[in-house]
């Protein structure tokens, strides 16, 4: 299943059954997380330091 995270429009995440895959958007593996809760954090932790350098 591939998913979103609202706001981090450049990265979205797939579950598979042994871990949850970071990609950007142009598909390329960013990181794997071992669970999907990790890989959300991690999205959003991206978008949190694009905003704060854009300031």
């Amino acid at each position: 299943m591939k998913s979103d995270v609202r706001g981090a429009e450049k990265y979205s995440y797939i579950i598979f059954p042994s871990e949850a895959v970071v990609f950007d958007n142009c598909g390329n593996t960013v990181v794997k997380c071992p669970t999907e809760a990790e890989a959300v954090e991690y999205i959003r932790d991206l978008a949190s330091e694009v905003a704060e350098n854009a300031v």
